[in-house]
């Protein structure tokens, strides 16, 4: 069974081969695409969301106040 090292060694000129240019530019196409895609995975960014996060804490805060002022009867 050869050794994992050997193989390495064996194989080393291959290491510093360049990809040619139309795969040069499929990664940069995939990498841009993510790179745009990640914009739009983050939805809890986006103002309508965290308009929403906001009124929900402040809905939070009036029933906490309400029950606190006039306790539980």
């Amino acid at each position: 069974m050869p050794d994992l090292f050997d193989f390495f060694k064996e194989n080393e000129s291959k290491l510093y081969e360049a990809p040619s240019d139309q795969a040069w530019k499929r990664i940069e196409k995939k990498l841009e695409r993510r790179k745009l895609g990640l914009r739009r995975e983050i939805p809890f960014l986006q103002p309508g969301t965290v308009a929403l996060i906001l009124v929900f804490l402040l809905f939070t805060a009036i029933i906490v106040y309400y029950f606190v002022k006039h306790g539980t009867k």
